[in-house]
């Protein structure tokens, strides 16, 4: 089989609010509106037997960073709970611990390439089923495996492209209304039954 060839058998985009009434309030509570879009997504799409997700993010969560600098400039100081939910890789941890999770988690940022370094990430991975998720103002989660369950894909790293808007190329592909989605490292075609 190609390692290039791919399945999505789900996917979830998210744009306002997030409002995870399944995750208790005290740690709902933690979440910045990065971190909640990133999980609604994620428990939307989310199957068991994932072996591996992997968070891309070109900001994080840019207000809790904003808060922190705040914080510094005017006190001289940084609270450690604003400090310890920053970091890039806060919504994939959560995941894990929320899910009861075991498996590795990737966290990457590749500027406004951020979404297709995650996909490429995932395609490579050596792992059979996977959660994709991309967070940042708005949110896409979906869920990829290499054993033939749903809408087939294949990468081909030879023909790059560009595109102007990643997120809604990203979406037009994942929702069929465009047979590619072109990127700086590489093409990612949908094969039509």
């Amino acid at each position: 089989m190609n390692k290039n060839v791919f399945y999505i058998n789900k996917f979830s985009k998210k744009n306002s609010k997030a409002y995870l009434s399944s995750i208790p309030p005290l740690m709902r509570r933690k979440l910045g509106s990065t971190d909640r879009l990133a999980l609604d997504s994620m428990l939307e799409v989310f199957e068991e037997g994932a072996e591996e997700i992997v968070f891309s993010s070109r900001f994080g969560e840019i207000d809790r960073l904003k808060t922190i600098i705040s914080q510094y400039q005017e006190f001289d100081e940084v609270s450690p709970a604003q400090f310890s939910a920053s970091v890039h890789n806060y919504a994939a941890g959560f995941f894990t611990l929320y899910k009861k999770l075991n498996i590795p988690y990737f966290a990457l940022s590749s500027g406004e390439n951020s979404i297709s370094a995650g996909l490429v990430k995932s395609v490579i991975s050596k792992n059979s089923r996977l959660l994709f998720v991309y967070a940042d103002e708005v949110s896409v989660a979906c869920s990829i495996n290499k054993s033939g369950e749903g809408a087939k894909c294949i990468f081909n790293p030879e023909k790059k492209g560009q595109n102007e808007n990643e997120y809604e190329s990203f979406i037009g592909f994942l929702e069929g209304r465009s047979p590619k989605f072109e990127t700086v490292f590489g093409t990612f075609k949908r094969e039509v039954e």
